[in-house]
């Protein structure tokens, strides 16, 4: 079929050599899609032309004008699927480039029939020239193209590369170009260059609810390369992948396929489209009314409805329409049928997985959705600090909301796999669990990591060192930990410790009895308690008690296995927390008159 062009809404197809868009190309154009009588993206459109129009001051030509015309040109064209083409002139003028104020614009509307080849995938390659710098008229889809123009002079692929004056990626001569590298989404910032397409805003939105991370920057020629998926977009072919760029092949479109699902599937829906009617007549203002009821009812529905964090048990054998039941009436959404509407949207209706997730303030429906189907359940972080005993620790995590607890004590550390002792077996450290893990899981996790720190320990412990084997680095290193927090001064500790142990000497440290005496101990140590009978006690026994007194941390467990060569045999702990370290009982007791009394 022809072309059926309206100018100024009548059926002619010649324009004044007089007109300012053929003189200088002085107005703005819009390329626009009809999909079964539906002028898509057209508050997009529109808003990009207004933005321009506003820029180049050109008097104002009405939404609902340009809707009339497009109606009139595809009811003559009678075509449902087409392509539109309006072309703001700023009006016409004689010679010379001023013009006066009250110049009335000129409205060209081209509609023709769809491309009939498209390429499933692109093939890309650089273009022969880029694009200039200039911010004044960055964004704005003036009538002025000679940049794309020269920029496919000799162009043997699909479309081509368009860089800026520093070298840096912007566009094809017709698209948006997108690269996606390890679940990141990036694409060419236009702040000086380039045009912001209609589908651009849209694709990024959507890319975050699916779960990327979302960056507009700065995009090299060699970043794009080494991309993991690159593809294009604009009003016209939609998105396509990119197959290759120069010699470079992209096989994997896996990411491009899930945008491209989504967004289709929004733009049958799209609240910003427009229906054009070309059989009956309808109210222009009734359309825009019932658009902008639809876009803010969508709007309104977006966000998930809670004030504080809340944990959402998602059951197995859950389907999106129970889900979906169960979150409306928890006053967790506003409607399950949106929710079912995005699921599907987003092609996540039958990705959905079992847990715990967690649902926050301002928590988009798209984002709730992404981590039933990635499975990003909730998480906390649980500290299990230095020197804390195994009973403490599984009271804090018995209690701990996020873990399930069913075996008492015996039955976890049996279900561990150690037998006792059982203190200083587990690794403090903080460790990310996921809402809903066991209390076994964590002590599972801390056991293996503190047996693998042990052997390293053990393996690359001093030569000559006076120790039997690991687990005595270990029952020493507790020791150490109990006594100081000062890690300069924990090897000093050691020697200590080891030069006692090689005379015969009793450690008496005060944490074996503190130890020891367990629930007994009242917050100051007696000379009875000294006398308490219990294997841990280092005043009553020599050598090593038969187990750890608590956990243990990197500096101990280096100082239990490179202790500091020093002679002193004594130590007595100042009011500041540090030591003061003796050779002799005398000066030891010296030292007792200086700090303690």
């Amino acid at each position: 079929m022809k072309d059926v062009v309206l100018i100024n809404g009548k059926k002619q197809s010649k324009l004044s050599v007089f007109s300012r868009v053929t003189q200088f190309g002085d107005g703005l154009f819009e390329t626009c899609l009809i999909k079964d009588g539906r002028l898509l993206f057209w508050s997009e459109h529109f808003s990009r032309l207004e933005k321009g129009r506003e820029k180049l001051k050109i008097n104002k030509v009405e939404s609902a004008l340009w809707l009339k015309d497009v109606a009139k040109a595809l009811s003559i064209s009678r075509l449902d699927n087409a392509v539109v083409k309006i072309i703001l002139s700023r009006g016409e003028s004689l010679r010379g480039y001023g013009f006066d104020q009250d110049i009335i614009p000129n409205r060209i509307v081209i509609v023709s029939g769809l491309p009939e080849q498209i390429p499933e995938q692109y093939s890309l390659s650089l273009c022969q020239s880029g694009y200039s710098t200039n911010r004044l008229l960055s964004g704005i889809k003036h009538s002025n193209r000679l940049e794309q123009i020269m920029a496919r002079f000799d162009m043997s692929t699909n479309e081509c590369i368009m860089l800026d004056d520093s070298g840096y990626v912007i566009s094809t001569t017709q698209a948006n170009i997108f690269s996606i590298k390890s679940n990141v989404l990036l694409t060419p910032a236009l702040d000086e260059c380039g045009i912001e397409g209609t589908r651009r805003k849209v694709i990024l939105e959507l890319a975050r609810e699916l779960g990327l991370q979302v960056e507009v920057g700065a995009l090299s020629i060699n970043e794009l390369l080494e991309s993991d998926e690159v593809f294009i977009t604009n009003s016209v072919i939609g998105i396509k992948s990119v197959s290759k760029i120069n010699q470079q092949s992209f096989d994997l479109h896996t990411t491009t396929e899930k945008i491209k699902h989504a967004f289709f599937s929004l733009q049958k829906l799209s609240a910003s489209s427009q229906v054009i009617e070309t059989r009956k007549s309808v109210a222009s203002w009734a359309i825009a009314l019932s658009v902008v009821f639809v876009f803010s009812y969508l709007l309104s529905l977006k966000d998930v409805r809670v004030n504080e964090s809340v944990i959402y048990q998602l059951s197995s054998g859950s389907n999106i329409h129970t889900i979906s039941v169960e979150l409306e009436n928890l006053n967790h959404i506003s409607s399950s049928r949106y929710f079912v509407f995005l699921a599907k949207i987003l092609g996540l209706d039958n990705e959905i997985k079992q847990g715990y997730y967690e649902l926050i303030p301002d928590m988009s429906v798209g984002t709730l959705l992404n981590n039933f189907a990635l499975a990003k359940v909730a998480t906390r972080q649980i500290t299990l600090v230095e020197g804390k005993t195994i009973k403490d620790y599984y009271q804090q995590l018995s209690k701990h909301p996020a873990l399930k607890h069913q075996d008492n004590f015996y039955q976890t550390m049996n279900s561990v796999g150690i037998s006792l002792p059982y203190e200083g077996r587990f690794w403090p450290d903080t460790y990310r669990v996921n809402y809903g893990d066991s209390v076994l899981s964590v002590f599972k996790r801390a056991n293996k990591i503190m047996q693998e720190k042990l052997d390293t320990a053990w393996q690359g412990r001093q030569k000559n060192l006076a120790l039997k084997n690991a687990n005595e680095a270990l029952i020493l290193a507790s020791l150490i930990e109990k006594e100081t927090a000062h890690h300069a001064e924990k090897s000093q500790i050691a020697g200590v410790f080891m030069n006692r142990l090689r005379k015969g000497m009793r450690l008496q440290t005060d944490p074996s009895v503190i130890y020891a005496l367990g629930e007994k101990y009242l917050g100051r140590l007696t000379k009875k308690d000294l006398r308490f009978n219990s294997p841990y006690n280092t005043y009553r026994n020599k050598g090593l008690p038969p187990g750890a007194i608590g956990s243990v941390g990197n500096e101990s467990l280096n100082a239990a296995t490179h202790p500091l060569a020093t002679d002193a045999l004594y130590f007595v702990a100042k009011k500041d927390g540090t030591h003061a370290f003796a050779k002799t009982y005398q000066q030891h007791r010296r030292n007792i008159e200086k700090y303690l009394n």
